[in-house]
């Protein structure tokens, strides 16, 4: 099951959360499970119901690209959902989505409620817009408004994976000024892989200007998350990762990748942790600590200052509205400067960027292989455009380095 089979976000998340395929989603205004946000036709969120206190909770959203506008859109949200039940009934405009037929059978969340002990836990849903890594966020709360942790489904073996990976890294302890989630529960329910952590404490206040490149200090804290080094670039464990993918790339990608290990082959690169999503909605700035979420894609041996590049990309992509190669050109320009403040000397800079389009490049690769229609996909492409034009497709080393670790590890 894709996105692209299962367009509609109520008919693809309803046999994630009930897989016997008996229980189905509908928009009515009869006795509504949840509210869809903004509408039932394309919700963004369903929120429960059954409560007003625990509503109020499941529209608490505060991040580091949150600007004044949308912190007050936030506020005012929490006193709508909070009102008493006849006043939310104006809410019916929006939409309700409430779990359609008598004879549903237990589901996912049946089994969370007994995982936590918890038989009137109420779940709000956060439902991404389509994308590879796009899976049913659940927000558990109980009926007072307390959010008792959050749960990630994953759906599909690329999800299963993912929610693995975070996992394994929400066991590491964080180094100061971080903070991150605690892993609760790493379990399946009702043959899909649940990962419970515990909630995060998000400020209302605004701690820093929506977009704003974070302290050195937090890129320096994820990557002491992990073992630092100065390797070869064919001895790191992130170029493992490239060459583990390297069939599903195209002759074009496999080409750009050669010549880019080429011009980098003889760099000294420092490695070490990357978190791989490092962006303002991922970051919750405290007066005291950093809070930071969603370490699926983070990694060891990956060439310190990608988590900078990609917070640039993504800054531009998302928050700025610009198109892929628009936010790359961003992240070219401003990267320079950060990487200095993290220590990655003068002549390591332009290898760490182009490594950057690199792995962007290996996470096509690595969604082709995964059956994902990369068609839909901005940055590969626009990274393979870049890194044709600033070191050209010339044949290079990378298959034969590959053979001759086979012959000699």
């Amino acid at each position: 099951m894709t996105d692209a089979e299962n367009p509609d976000p109520l008919t693809w998340l309803a046999p994630i959360l009930w897989p016997d395929g008996a229980t189905g989603l509908v928009a009515t205004d009869d006795r509504p499970r949840w509210w869809a946000s903004p509408s039932a036709d394309r919700p963004r969120i369903l929120i429960p119901a059954g409560s007003g206190a625990a509503a109020a909770q499941a529209v608490r959203r505060y991040h580091d690209g949150f600007g004044p506008a949308r912190r007050l859109r936030s506020l005012t949200a929490e006193a709508v959902m909070g009102l008493p039940p006849l006043a939310r009934l104006a809410l019916r405009g929006t939409g309700v989505v409430p779990v359609a037929g008598p004879d549903a059978g237990p589901g996912l969340l049946d089994g969370l409620r007994e995982l936590l002990g918890l038989p009137d836990l109420l779940v709000a849903v956060s439902l991404a817009a389509p994308k590879s890594n796009r899976k049913p966020v659940l927000q558990l709360i109980d009926r007072s408004g307390r959010c008792r942790g959050w749960a990630k489904v994953g759906w599909n073996p690329w999800t299963t994976g993912l929610l693995g990976n975070e996992a394994r890294w929400l066991r590491r302890p964080a180094p100061a000024p971080l903070a991150s989630p605690r892993l609760l529960h790493d379990v399946e329910l009702c043959g899909r892989r649940v990962v419970v952590t515990t909630g995060v404490e998000p400020s209302r206040l605004p701690r820093r200007r929506p977009g704003r490149t974070p302290p050195t200090e937090v890129f320096r804290a994820v990557a002491a998350m992990g073992p630092r080094d100065t390797v070869r670039l064919q001895d790191s464990a992130w170029w493992a990762s490239v060459e583990a993918v390297l069939h599903g790339a195209t002759g074009r990608e496999r080409a750009a990748i050669e010549a880019a290990a080429d011009a980098c082959e003889r760099v000294a690169l420092e490695v070490g942790a990357w978190h791989g999503d490092l962006t303002p909605w991922n970051l919750m700035t405290g007066p005291d600590r950093v809070q930071l979420i969603d370490w699926e894609f983070a990694a060891d041996g990956v060439p310190i200052g990608f988590d900078l590049c990609h917070f640039h990309t993504q800054v531009g992509s998302e928050m700025r509205g610009a198109s892929a190669d628009a936010a790359l050109d961003r992240s070219a320009r401003l990267a320079p400067q950060g990487l200095a403040a993290l220590g990655v000397e003068a002549g390591t800079r332009t290898a760490v960027w182009r490594l950057y389009l690199v792995e962007l490049l290996r996470r096509t690769a690595a969604l082709r292989l995964d059956g994902y229609p990369v068609e839909r996909l901005r940055h590969g492409p626009a990274a393979l455009a870049r890194l044709e034009r600033s070191i050209g497709r010339r044949p290079g080393s990378v298959r034969q380095n590959a053979e001759a670790r086979e012959v000699h590890p």
